[in-house]
């Protein structure tokens, strides 16, 4: 139980270290990680869940709510295994929606970390993707809201933010100063 647990910790904490150090480009290289052409339809893989979203947002019982977790080395640690067991499994150990079942479904898997980038996303956004899942959208992803408790659908969000979305974070004018 400790070596799994032990191990889930380095892993967490040397995802978090690579990103602050490198970004995205170490470990998936520039082209994984480029927003160049990208679009909500292949952020999402599937555009039902986006046109949704844009004409009537979120659901009543998902409005306004934001996480309540701060990134800290814990909530990420526990977002990282709770990930690895509730979401790598089709999204893919880097949230790129390469996993080893999402690859033989119809609709991929979303792109988490571009879907992250996108500012028009908000916590509710995620929340509800999760708790939802995508059957209402024609999609494989499962509902969540029976499985995992709020705190642990919030934790796993709070792991994709701090390990996903800087990778795909707005490129910065090259002529301004830092």
């Amino acid at each position: 139980m400790w070596k799994s647990v032990l191990t889930g910790t380095l892993i967490a904490a040397l995802i978090v270290a690579i990103f602050v150090g490198g970004g995205c480009q170490v470990l998936l290289g520039l082209q994984s990680c480029s927003n160049t052409g990208t679009s909500l339809a292949m952020t999402m893989m599937s555009p039902k869940r986006h046109d949704y979203y844009v004409r009537k947002k979120v659901p009543l019982p998902y409005r306004n709510r934001r996480n309540p977790f701060n990134l800290t080395i814990g909530n990420i640690v526990e977002g990282a295994r709770l990930y690895d067991l509730r979401c790598a499994i089709c999204h893919g150990m880097m949230g790129i929606g390469d996993g080893e079942a999402g690859e033989k479904l119809e609709i991929r898997p979303a792109d988490l970390g571009r879907s992250l980038g996108e500012p028009l996303y908000r916590d509710e956004f995620f929340y509800w993707s999760i708790a939802e899942g995508g059957t209402q959208f024609g999609t494989d992803m499962p509902a969540f809201k029976n499985d995992l408790t709020p705190g642990e659908t919030w934790k796993i969000l709070t792991f994709m933010r701090a390990a996903f979305a800087e990778s795909n974070a707005p490129a910065k004018d090259a002529t301004a100063p830092p």
